[in-house]
């Protein structure tokens, strides 16, 4: 007997032993599915801009569980991503917090 299975990626390309954070300004916010992107620009240490990207859950999971919706983050708001960056090292996360410049948390991502 065969029974239809749901498919999807895990977590195996991000390293999930530590976590990363990051403050910028917010330059893209995609509220569709699958999941939410949010890109943000910073400045590092030697003051070059990196470009980060985060990945979050889907639209309807972040709606229903976490009040979020298409106007919670602007171009221009600056926020600090927190999450597990991709084990090859590109700036790009799964995203388990994101804090606004107000001290607002915004969660269950």
């Amino acid at each position: 007997i065969f029974a239809p299975l749901q498919a999807h990626h895990g977590e195996a390309n991000y390293d999930i032993t530590k976590t990363v954070s990051v403050k910028g300004t917010v330059t893209m916010f995609e509220f569709v599915n699958p999941h939410i992107q949010i890109s943000i620009d910073l400045k590092n240490d030697k003051g070059e801009i990196e470009k980060w990207t985060g990945e979050a859950r889907s639209p309807a999971m972040l709606s229903r569980y976490g009040g979020w919706d298409k106007n919670t983050l602007k171009l221009g708001d600056v926020i600090t991503m927190s999450g597990h960056q991709t084990k090859n090292g590109t700036f790009f996360m799964r995203l388990e917090k994101i804090v606004k410049a107000d001290g607002k948390e915004l969660g269950n991502l």
